[in-house]
């Protein structure tokens, strides 16, 4: 049986031979991820044994709170108190997670902690998580049951890039989770039990408690081979990869992936690279049935396939990931012509910076809404009635855009559409009138390039 220094240094070296592994280039910033469990408190605390001989670097532990469990705001209290204790800078803050159907709960939280851990981190931090060997196994089970390939199968990697140049490295991953307890206890460490993960009716809970105990029984390695074969899958995918990405390069330009140079390719070579276009866009991955929709569609010409929170649409042969987007069939604002006005769902903003002055009367309320198929526009004096989402059909203007396309109107009818410039069927009247100069500033994010 191991001795309690032997524990406590084989935790250290591997905890040591990960942060190596990430070839920190001078002072840099080393985030722990704490959940109070004793995964991640044993995270912290080899953590703050690796800064006692390596103090250049700068260190944080963040704990976000979503409240799915009625005691997480002692566990909050609990890490506060702990991580003054333990002098290391620390953030804990309640975070909020909108539920929708798309997924579930415990996945739903997970995606939120990830994109306010980028919001909190510096571009180049290392995130500490403290998974284990045993959440290994359960994450390949799960894997396995979603049928999922090579990709899928590869579970977690032990260094992974995250948003933007952070990475999230795993230093227990070589470790089970009685190997932790006994690390826990070994350094007299304090955590908490999420009495949740007892519940069996969900699955890694089911798989935890019923299943992987009886396969360790029957095959006492089986954690370590399953991760084997786990690590084996990634290498294999890395390869795929990397063979892919230069054939992907190929197909690609600032208008999205083009569709047109899949004709030549084997189903399985074009499934191959729309996998990889949509990883590449940091969208998560379609189930095969989804995938082969993409691929049908796109031999059709046009496309528009929906699957979690993204979409895949077309134009001119060219294919583009986008979030999906919000129903603002209903969206309408006052503006005053003057001050910025923000628009919604990541569409940016609407100024008076432009370089077209638009006269109106003194005392037209302007509303801004988004262009719908009925608009009318004049592009001169006295000249033919035109639908304004032809005309920007005609200027290459995809569909998706054409429908998130904002317009300034005087509540009634255009008066100035980006782009398109001034409505001339508008004519003001003989009293006092203003001149304003709308300009859209746009977001990529909403579908609608730059």
């Amino acid at each position: 049986m191991a001795t309690v220094k032997s524990i406590s240094d084989q935790f250290y070296q591997s905890y040591c031979a990960a942060l190596a592994s990430l070839q920190l280039q001078g002072p840099s910033s080393i985030v722990v991820a704490l959940g109070g469990g004793a995964d991640s408190q044993s995270v912290l605390d080899l953590t703050l044994r690796y800064r006692q001989q390596h103090p250049q670097h700068h260190y944080l532990a963040i704990h976000l709170d979503h409240y799915f469990h009625p005691d997480s705001p002692q566990w909050a209290q609990f890490l506060r108190e702990y991580c003054q204790r333990s002098s290391i800078d620390y953030i804990v803050e309640p975070l909020d997670v909108p539920l929708s159907n798309r997924q579930s709960k415990e996945a739903q939280g997970r995606d939120a902690r990830y994109q306010r851990l980028t919001e909190l981190t510096d571009d180049n931090a290392v995130i500490l998580l403290g998974q284990h060997l045993s959440d290994q196994t359960e994450t390949f089970l799960l894997q396995l049951k979603r049928g999922s390939g090579p990709k899928g199968l590869a579970s977690m990697a032990a260094v992974a890039p995250f948003s933007g140049r952070r990475r999230l490295c795993r230093p227990l991953l070589g470790h089970s989770k009685d190997e932790i307890y006994q690390y826990a206890n070994a350094r007299q460490l304090q955590w908490v039990e999420d009495d949740t993960n007892l519940d069996t009716r969900i699955e890694r809970n089911f798989l935890r408690h019923e299943i992987v105990p009886e396969l360790r029984a029957r095959w006492p390695q089986f954690e370590q081979t399953v991760a084997r074969s786990a690590r084996l899958c990634g290498e294999q995918q890395q390869l795929l990869e990397s063979l892919l990405e230069s054939d992907l390069q190929l197909r690609l330009d600032e208008n999205g992936l083009d569709s047109s140079a899949f004709d030549n390719l084997s189903s399985v070579h074009q499934a191959a690279l729309l996998r990889l276009f949509i990883q590449r866009q940091g969208a998560a991955m379609p189930s095969e049935a989804v995938l082969s929709q993409m691929l049908q569609q796109m031999q059709g010409g046009k496309v528009q396939v929906r699957w979690s929170q993204w979409q895949l649409r077309s134009h001119r042969d060219r294919v583009q990931v986008l979030p999906l987007f919000a129903d603002l069939s209903q969206f309408s604002l006052a503006w005053d012509g003057a001050e910025a006005l923000q628009l919604p769902d990541g569409l940016g903003e609407l100024t008076a910076s432009g370089t077209q002055e638009v006269m109106v009367d003194a005392d037209t309320q302007l509303q801004v809404r988004l262009l719908r198929h009925s608009d009318d526009f004049q592009r001169r004096p006295g000249g033919t009635l035109h639908k304004a989402h032809r005309l920007l059909k005609k200027q290459g203007i995809a569909e998706w855009q054409r429908q998130r396309w904002p317009v300034v109107t005087d509540g009634h009818q255009l008066l100035w559409v980006p782009l398109l410039g001034i409505n001339h069927q508008i004519e003001c009247a003989q009293g006092a009138q203003r001149g304003i100069y709308p300009n859209w500033v746009r977001a990529s994010v909403a579908g609608v390039t730059n």
